[in-house]
């Protein structure tokens, strides 16, 4: 009735619960970042004061998808090795026009790395 029991009612190994929340995490605020620039683009939203909620939202997708993108080197999880490629695209989203088609064609090109994360992580 070790550790082994109780991680197996969860799932997998401690390392790999931890692995599933950030590939979660990082999803979430992946969706949540592209919910609310579409939202600003179809001008749902004005943004005149509230500029850095987008900026914020990204710096957290980015630290979030970074992090979950290490868990293969401390855990037996592989799903979020789907992530690696989605750093490209957040790499380069904020050095394209916020205001031209190649901003938003950027962010969506990061979206199949983190559906393959999830799916993966199951």
């Amino acid at each position: 009735m070790g550790l082994g029991t109780a991680a197996g009612r969860r799932g997998g190994p401690p390392g790999s619960v931890a692995a599933r929340r950030m590939v979660t995490a990082a999803t979430v605020a992946y969706v949540v970042n592209c919910l609310w620039g579409t939202a600003v683009a179809l001008r749902l939203i004005r943004t005149r004061r509230l500029r850095v909620v987008h900026h914020g939202l990204f710096v957290a997708t980015a630290v979030l998808t970074g992090a979950a993108a290490t868990t293969p080197l401390w855990t037996r999880s592989r799903a979020a090795l789907f992530l690696l490629p989605a750093l490209v695209p957040l790499a380069l989203a904020p050095r394209t026009n916020p205001r031209s088609g190649a901003h938003w064609k950027t962010a969506v090109a990061a979206a199949p790395s983190y559906l393959g994360a999830v799916l993966a992580r199951r």
